[in-house]
């Protein structure tokens, strides 16, 4: 019974290490002058994503290598990272770096809500994001939200599940389309992919998304009447994590990290030119 039992608790105790992530302590960084942090991360066009070349890149990516020299060149430590997962899952990016420990960082589209900061620790915000509601288009274009039940009648709404855009779409049920069918998707990418496939099919989704359907020429359109620009992103940590001091050092440092030179390049080199101004322009 004795070696059943341990047999249990040794069972269990894999299965938590092998859903969390592990990442030095700034606390031991700073005291061994050397470390290293892992980056969980979910694919998202302009944030994480892989180039030409396979290797990951994008806005988080670039944030967290400027961090990275920050802290080597103001504290002296000698700091690397390495990913951590797959990028296939976004409530598997944030459950997995929610329940881990030490420097652990999270990746991607990620708002920043009051729920989410009771379960987690968040960088300053690092863009506003602009939400858009999509569809194919042949389908008429919305002219007010309190038409959506007759606009969009007979169409499909798509959501990726535990995201804000589900709660956007689950909102619009709940205020102006009691009927409205809801099917959920693991990944924004597959709700965009939904979308795409299905000429009767609409959903919510991020900016970066949206540019890039746009720049593959896909059979895509937007419905200005529904755009939401309310919200932040921002870089995760478990709620434990002793580096959020650090990084609200880095982002206000030198009069600002997101007023800086390098951070606006960077916008343009993973938004472009065009989304950059309609980032800006949605922020007004």
């Amino acid at each position: 019974m004795r070696k059943y039992l341990i047999f249990l608790l040794t069972v269990a105790t894999l299965s938590v290490s092998a859903q969390t992530y592990t990442g030095d302590t700034w606390a031991s960084v700073k005291a061994g002058k050397s470390g290293s942090i892992s980056l969980a991360y979910v694919e998202t066009p302009s944030f994480v994503y892989k180039d030409k070349s396979g290797n990951l890149t994008g806005i988080c990516v670039d944030i967290m290598d400027h961090f990275v020299d920050w802290v080597n060149t103001t504290k002296g430590v000698k700091l690397t990272t390495k990913f951590a997962g797959d990028g296939s899952s976004f409530r598997g990016m944030y459950d997995k770096t929610r329940a881990s420990s030490g420097g652990v960082f999270g990746l991607g589209n990620i708002t920043i809500t009051d729920e989410r900061k009771r379960e987690v620790k968040f960088s300053s915000p690092i863009i506003t994001n602009f939400a858009i509601l999509i569809t194919q288009p042949g389908v008429p274009t919305l002219a007010k939200l309190e038409d959506i039940s007759k606009t969009f009648a007979n169409l499909t709404a798509y959501a990726a599940k535990g995201t804000t855009n589900e709660r956007r779409i689950l909102e619009l049920k709940q205020k102006y389309f009691a009927d409205m069918k809801v099917v959920s998707t693991t990944t924004s990418q597959e709700t965009l992919e939904k979308v795409f496939n299905d000429p009767n099919g609409f959903a919510y989704l991020d900016l970066a998304f949206y540019i890039e359907a746009v720049q593959l020429k896909k059979n895509v359109k937007r419905h200005p009447v529904g755009d939401k620009a309310a919200e932040q992103f921002g870089i995760i940590m478990p709620a434990a994590s002793d580096w959020a001091p650090v990084m609200d050092e880095f982002f206000k440092a030198n009069g600002g990290y997101t007023n800086s030179k390098e951070y606006k390049a960077m916008l343009v080199k993973h938004l472009g030119e065009s989304g950059v101004k309609l980032l800006q322009a949605s922020a007004k």
